[in-house]
């Protein structure tokens, strides 16, 4: 949960306002690095305290005061150098502030920690390179030209951190209204948020038993998904796999050619550049971006193109399968809707929305649209029902420009059998009898 909190406080550090790292160190002491320190004994008392501060970090960095939120963290690590959280918080905010070689020791801290984290692993590698004069942008990395660097594509933003997933999946028993199908759906969706597979213009790091070569190790995915590798007899199919996938099939590669005895290959990727999104509308930061998952939920990428003020709503309009979903900011639980590669984002003022209410009401027509409306609100917008009403029957666009149609049986939501729906802008209700 820590760690979940953890980006989005990053999520709105990066560029929320114009810090220089001058302006952003404070009186900075770490002594985390210290061995003496990192293995001391921390008391209860401390971790407590430590944790406190984290929090109290978060909510900082959720207000926008920078300096103070990088200060509380520093302390909450000095409390407890064992906080992997902070460090990793902390991380994030000297790489988002440009603040290269802070970032590489928190980073170095949070490897020593948990030295399965491979996503710090890959920070801390980029780190490292910005921290020597590298360039962010994404390079060109080729068996023949290992060296060119061309134009980025796109910028590679927060997005690129771990995404907090959406709300764990329901485990209540199935019912009629709860298909396996969905379930299993719903799962997949949240798999992709874990996952990232390989794409044309992505920069992989390729290494053969864990060997020093003095050769690149870095190799650019062709536009038609391949991988072109000295050791190989023809071009490696990568498109569309994961690394795991890839080192799988190299090292089969290898072993089928007799070129290495128990050939073990690492594939990890060093430039992000296949999956990109467009953020446009009232933001900040918009243009595109390049995600490094599969899927992202869309709060993550809102928070990181910077809102203005006056955004209310955001539409995403989804390529692949022409679909268009329009979603109030406000509603969280809409924002956990997952953006996709190839995904369009806009950020949209409020403006003035309605709802449709006919039938068997005493006004029907066109009634003004306001957050939270109900059903039942609706129906006494239009001076209430008649007497023949028995049921109410809720029209909303799927997303495909077809309606769907859900029915109430208004007694049963006068009771309090049911709950009395929350109705959307541009909602057909229709009363009957």
């Amino acid at each position: 949960m820590f760690r979940l909190l953890a980006i989005a406080i990053v999520l709105l550090f990066c560029g929320l306002a114009a810090v220089t790292p001058a302006q952003t160190v404070t009186s900075y002491a770490d002594d985390s690095r210290n061995p003496r320190t990192a293995d001391r004994v921390v008391s209860p008392e401390a971790r407590a305290e430590s944790k406190r501060l984290y929090k109290e970090g978060v909510k900082y960095g959720l207000a926008g005061l920078f300096p103070q939120a990088i200060e509380i963290l520093q302390r909450a690590v000095r409390l407890d150098p064992g906080n992997a959280d902070a460090h990793y918080a902390l991380a994030h905010a000297y790489f988002d502030t440009k603040q290269w070689e802070k970032a590489v020791d928190s980073l170095e801290r949070v490897v020593e920690l948990n030295p399965k984290d491979q996503e710090a692993r890959d920070r801390l590698s980029l780190a490292r390179t910005m921290a020597h004069g590298g360039n962010a942008s994404r390079p060109s990395a080729s068996r023949s030209n290992p060296s060119s660097s061309p134009e980025p594509v796109g910028v590679q933003v927060s997005m690129n951190v771990k995404p907090a997933p959406p709300p764990p999946l329901k485990t209540e028993p199935l019912t009629s209204e709860q298909p396996v199908e969905e379930v299993n759906a719903a799962a997949n969706e949240l798999a992709l948020t874990k996952i990232y597979r390989v794409g044309p213009g992505d920069v992989l790091d390729i290494r053969l038993n864990d060997s020093a070569s003095q050769q690149s190790t870095l190799f650019t995915v062709t536009p038609t998904g391949f991988v072109e590798h000295p050791m190989l007899g023809e071009p490696l199919q990568a498109g569309g796999l994961t690394v795991d996938e890839i080192s799988s099939k190299f090292e089969s590669e290898l072993k089928r050619r007799a070129l290495i005895d128990s050939p073990k290959v690492s594939v990890g990727v060093r430039d992000y550049a296949s999956h990109t999104i467009l953020v446009s509308g009232l933001v900040k930061d918009s243009g595109t971006k390049i995600l490094r998952r599969e899927a992202i939920p869309l709060y993550v990428v809102v928070a990181d193109a910077q809102p203005l003020p006056e955004a209310a709503r955001v539409t995403v309009v989804r390529n692949e399968s022409n679909q268009t979903f329009d979603i109030d900011i406000a509603q969280s639980q809409d924002m956990n809707l997952l953006v996709r590669p190839g995904d369009v984002i806009t950020l949209l003022p409020n403006v003035t929305q309605f709802v449709y209410v006919g039938g068997e009401v005493k006004l029907p027509g066109e009634k003004t649209y306001r957050r939270g409306l109900t059903l039942t609100q609706a129906i006494l917008s239009a001076g209430g029902v008649t007497n023949k009403a028995k049921e109410a029957r809720l029209g909303r666009d799927n997303g495909n420009g077809f309606l769907a149609i859900s029915r109430f049986k208004l007694k049963d939501i006068e009771s309090g059998k049911i709950a009395d729906p929350v109705v959307k802008p541009g909602d057909r209700i229709m009363i009957v009898e």
